[in-house]
């Protein structure tokens, strides 16, 4: 019986780790993903200036949510354990702008983000088409995070044991975040942003082959990272 070589063995690992992973950007796309798509972890890009822009101007959220800076790996250690991984997932969900969000004016947008309710329009009390569009962002990366969440519990089912998600944006799980010092509401499920750990979103975007537009003019894509292995 012949014996089956060290180098036979690594190709056939390497075949099972692709097929799995060819399943897993599949099972992104059924879950209602605009886009998945896996490439290698060494083009994702990290950046100190991404973590540093959290700081400066100063976010609403830094040091007030759990899964926000500083209460996240710091740039530095997210970079030793991203040497570890060798495949990554790319994910994105997208809403469509109205063409009326020309309308805004700077304080009716602060107002609806730091409320997060859909307002009202001026006139007659119904909800403008501009404000419509604010929400469907704000839904889309929600959707996003459960998506995340969903892609890497599958990864973790396939036996990638060391699955990790990164969401885009802030933390929507919660209306508002019990914030340092107290245990998280949904520990299983909130996760960190790309951002929040340092990854520039945009040109990792560009290398795994999804660019998007910034700023925004037809629609807003949200981004999350599934590390595999």
């Amino acid at each position: 019986m012949a014996q089956v070589s060290v180098s036979e063995k690594r190709a056939s690992r390497m075949k099972s780790s692709m097929n799995r992973v060819k399943t897993l950007v599949q099972f992104a796309l059924d879950k209602g993903a605009y886009r998945a798509k896996s490439f290698s972890a060494r083009k994702v890009v990290v950046d100190e200036r991404v973590r540093l822009k959290c700081e400066i101007p100063m976010c609403p959220h830094f040091n007030t949510t759990l899964t926000c800076p500083p209460n996240v790996p710091t740039v530095d250690e997210f970079r030793t354990v991203l040497r570890r991984y060798r495949t990554a997932v790319l994910v994105q969900t997208r809403a469509p702008l109205s063409l009326a969000m020309d309308e805004f004016d700077k304080q009716e947008v602060i107002k609806y983000l730091e409320t997060h309710v859909a307002a009202t329009a001026a006139k007659g009390g119904e909800t403008s088409e501009a404000y419509r569009s604010m929400e469907d962002v704000k839904l889309q990366a929600i959707r996003l995070h459960k998506l995340v969440n969903e892609v890497e519990t599958q990864a973790l089912s396939l036996g990638f044991h060391y699955a990790l998600g990164l969401i885009g944006g802030d933390c929507m799980l919660c209306p508002k975040c019990v914030g340092p010092g107290a245990g998280c509401r949904r520990p299983y499920q909130a996760r960190p942003s790309m951002e929040g750990v340092g990854i520039d979103v945009v040109k990792t975007a560009n290398h795994a082959g999804l660019a998007f537009e910034i700023p925004p003019k037809q629609e807003v894509v949200w981004s999350g990272l599934v590390l595999v292995d």
